[in-house]
């Protein structure tokens, strides 16, 4: 009787359970999808029908550029927004033109890049000397063919950049911005003095990239009793961005040439004879081999010991890095052969035996 009694009741208690459990399950359900729906909406990307014009004017804030969205949609953008509040740009006037879908940060970091109609993109490469960019410029229409050079050449605006930026105080006296001209992507403003635009803006790159990171190493970069530092880092770390693309290699590079000043050896750099011919290194390709005798082509390094007068570009965070933390070895020659590798030799009969390779 009890054993029924029992049974009886835990058939009722399961029966009316059912329900209860029923519910809880879908409430789950509920909350799993409500949960993954809410984090797709909330960081789903902004779209624009194809060529959206959006003129920004004086006053006018972020809202602007996700006033064509449905209500949720807003809300969720204002949301993140809110969230990140720190990614927020400051706003120019001007027309953004945009086209597709963007995840939030991503259009916040092309807004900060100012209105897109206006400014005009600007790749320059790297290990490209002051002579090669103002070609390259020349070619896009910004400034005509020798603006450029004349512009990071005169006295006069690098003396008034030097209170902006007080890295510029190690130029010598009659030196251009070479080597200082951090080369990246830039947008600039051609109605708007485009040049000094640019060149602030490549100045800028080099604070944040190679001089706040390393300035205290540079003022202090003696290796081997040689001195290398400051503007004369930036000497070799530019010959370094020329002859070896390959960032791996570069730090043995580096020590390669530290050893060959360290004994007064020639540094045998073809590329740096280009610099003195003041032509781009396209053209400058076809002149080498002529010109490797000319010892008064200061930047001759296969006539000349020791470093070229100035830099012969404006080297790259990595390389300047290769050179701070070179790697020490007894190599004093190197050379690419014709598979691609790159071959060390430390006496002239074992860079002889490599030259099998060429």
């Amino acid at each position: 009787m009890f054993f029924y009694f029992s049974f009886s009741s835990l058939m009722r208690q399961k029966k009316s359970s059912s329900p209860f459990l029923k519910v809880v399950i879908l409430l789950l359900v509920l909350v799993v999808a409500g949960y993954f729906w809410t984090r797709s909406a909330y960081n789903q990307p902004i779209t624009y029908p194809s060529e959206t014009k959006i003129t920004i004017e004086k006053w006018d804030t972020i809202a602007s550029f996700y006033a064509h969205q449905s209500g949720i949609q807003k809300f969720f953008t204002k949301l993140w927004l809110r969230n990140n509040s720190s990614l927020l740009p400051k706003l120019q006037e001007g027309t953004y033109l945009l086209s597709g879908s963007y995840q939030k940060a991503e259009l916040l970091t092309l807004i900060n890049k100012w209105p897109e109609k206006t400014y005009q993109r600007l790749t320059l490469l790297e290990g490209r000397s002051i002579y090669d960019i103002d070609q390259y410029l020349a070619n896009k229409g910004v400034s005509s063919l020798g603006d450029f050079i004349a512009k990071v050449s005169d006295q006069s605006y690098i003396n008034e950049l030097k209170n902006q930026f007080s890295f510029l105080a190690m130029i010598p006296a009659g030196k251009s911005l070479e080597g200082f001209l951090y080369p990246d992507t830039y947008f600039i403003d051609q109605n708007s003095d485009p040049l000094d635009q640019l060149i602030r803006a490549q100045l800028k790159n080099f604070n944040e990239k190679n001089w706040l990171p390393n300035q205290e190493e540079l003022k202090n970069f003696s290796p081997a009793g040689i001195n290398l530092q400051n503007y004369n880092a930036l000497i070799l770390a530019s010959i370094i961005e020329n002859e070896e693309k390959n960032t791996e290699n570069k730090p043995t590079i580096a020590g390669i040439f530290i050893n060959r000043l360290q004994k007064g050896m020639r540094l045998d750099a073809d590329v740096s004879l280009c610099y003195g011919l003041k032509i781009t290194y396209d053209k400058c390709r076809a002149a080498i081999v002529p010109n490797l005798n000319n010892r008064d082509n200061l930047y001759n390094t296969r006539a000349n010991t020791g470093l070229t007068p100035t830099p012969i570009s404006s080297p790259t965070q990595a390389t300047l890095w290769a050179l701070l933390r070179y790697k020490k070895s007894d190599y004093l020659f190197y050379l690419h052969g014709s598979d691609g590798q790159i071959y060390y030799g430390a006496t002239v009969e074992e860079h002889n035996q490599n030259k099998i390779h060429l």
